[in-house]
């Protein structure tokens, strides 16, 4: 990439006159930090807390707050001195709770000059948006906001659908058009009435900044032009979402992906740590800044349990403390101040060319030659048989059984192995996925050598081990780990050299 000097130095600009710094978080929090509810103990809310802490954000958007709201704030409120302490501001209105409660949620250590008053028409409700007016040390003010909108007939299945019939060839369930009709089931018409009727009434002709974190359950149409087309896990697709666009056309930015412009080195994930990420990446959290006076400096997802929170049996099962992703980003709001107070934020690219991995060097063992046992699994709708069939939309399925799981490949004679791919489940539902677990081979099927320890992301894309040229009949996966306790796989493809 050639360098460019733009000839601007920080020390060019007038002395405390940089900026205001703020970092900015957004997260769904999944039914208050319960999982849903399964989790009862209340340690993942307070490991939830714990990380928080960790990012500090100056403003906090929340969606799903569902009752936990004060824990969280006396959590964040622990131990802090005054002048760092949060406010907290619940902006669902009790006329406008669900079944599980409140919704959105603010927190900031800003000064909360005005709570906006409820908002409701047709379309949405304070369960859909809320927000406040914060003051700024240098006297200033932004508007920030949080928000959701509805989630029924999202675009998360139909897009990994979408991508797997296109890489496979198979015929599509939905056109791009239909893909697209996805957004117009609700999101299109809430996202009209936050951008062209609530926001005004709050706002008015106020020119200051505008913030605004939430899940949208939309898709991001920068992500989904002809230049990513051949990204991976894009097989091809352009898709300009309607909703993500409408908020474009109205001034915000798309922080992540202003700070992150490779939509493939940066999927910026955010749909599901805990389910799967799939074929597709699935972006539906965001954080917006609209106003001249708004620098974004750098934004990333978070979506692994920090270090001293990993290993045990809730990180096994929830690698992070919620469904969502979370999204942090790095502001600077011009004028009187010193600017940025702390390191800003990075994103972790991913290694990943192409639109789908290309095959491992050597050649496939045919399936024909190819027969496989299992000490698990769900007779007639998971045989092994279905692992080594060729057909990657068939599957082999453990049964309920306690891990680890063995699965077995008969080569039909003793081969040297330059590879194996492993092709996790293409359907929506990754139960089962292969997390952790041993590569082995034997010659007589009894007396088993490791190969390769491997763990393997909760995505869709197959994973590739390098067998270094291993000699044997038999390969045998030991899993020690599956998502929801089982195992599942499409296909085991041998490599074989020549």
């Amino acid at each position: 990439m050639q360098s460019m000097d733009l000839g601007v130095t920080v020390t060019s600009l007038p002395e405390q006159h940089v900026g205001t710094p703020l970092r900015l978080m957004s997260w769904n929090l999944f039914v208050g930090g319960t999982i849903n509810g399964q989790e009862k103990t209340g340690e993942n809310l307070n490991q939830m807390i714990d990380y928080m802490n960790e990012v500090d954000p100056d403003v906090l958007f929340v969606i799903e707050g569902y009752g936990s709201g004060q824990k969280i704030l006396d959590g964040l409120n622990a131990g802090r001195p005054a002048g760092q302490r949060f406010t907290g501001v619940q902006l669902t209105r009790p006329e406008d709770y669900s079944a599980n409660g409140d919704n959105l949620w603010l927190y900031t250590k800003l000064e909360v000059e005005k709570v906006y008053p409820r908002y409701a028409d047709a379309d949405i409700t304070s369960f859909n948006l809320g927000g406040a007016r914060l003051g700024l040390p240098n006297g200033k003010h932004v508007h920030a906001f949080s928000t959701w909108t509805w989630h029924e007939i999202s675009a998360n299945w139909d897009v990994h659908e979408a991508v797997v019939q296109n890489l496979y060839g198979r015929p599509r369930t939905k056109t791009d058009e239909q893909l697209l009709d996805d957004d117009r089931y609700r999101r299109v018409a809430m996202g009209k009435a936050i951008l062209e009727k609530a926001l005004p009434s709050f706002i008015g002709d106020d020119d200051a900044p505008v913030l605004m974190g939430g899940d949208l359950n939309a898709w991001p149409y920068l992500d989904w032009t002809e230049q990513f087309a051949g990204a991976r896990g894009h097989a091809g697709l352009v898709l300009p979402w309607p909703l993500t666009k409408m908020f474009a056309d109205s001034g915000f930015v798309d922080t992540f992906r202003h700070a992150n412009p490779d939509a493939g080195r940066h999927p910026g994930r955010t749909w599901s740590s805990q389910s799967g990420f799939r074929s597709a990446p699935g972006r539906i959290d965001y954080i917006f800044t609209r106003g001249e006076d708004v620098r974004v400096l750098g934004s990333r997802i978070d979506d692994r349990r920090l270090p001293r929170h990993q290993g045990s049996a809730l990180d096994q099962a929830y690698p992070f403390y919620s469904d969502h992703s979370a999204v942090v980003t790095d502001v600077v709001i011009r004028g009187e101040g010193t600017g940025p107070d702390r390191p800003t934020v990075a994103d972790e690219p991913e290694d990943a060319p192409g639109v789908w991995p290309a095959p491992p060097e050597g050649t496939p063992v045919p399936p024909a030659e190819l027969t496989a046992t299992a000490t698990t699994f769900r007779p007639g709708v998971g045989d092994p048989a279905r692992a080594v069939d060729g057909d990657a939309f068939t599957d082999y399925h453990s049964d309920v059984a306690p891990l680890p799981h063995y699965i077995t490949v008969d080569l039909g004679r003793v081969r040297k192995l330059s590879a194996v791919r492993f092709q996790p489940t293409l359907a929506y539902d990754m139960n089962g996925t292969v997390e952790r677990g041993v590569v082995q081979v034997s010659d007589d099927g009894t007396t088993f050598t490791d190969v390769a320890q491997v763990e393997w992301p909760r995505m869709s894309a197959p994973n590739d081990v390098d067998m270094k040229g291993a000699s044997a009949r038999y390969l045998r996966l030991r899993v020690n780990y599956g998502m929801g306790g089982a195992s599942a796989l499409a296909e085991i493809i041998p490599y074989e050299l020549s």
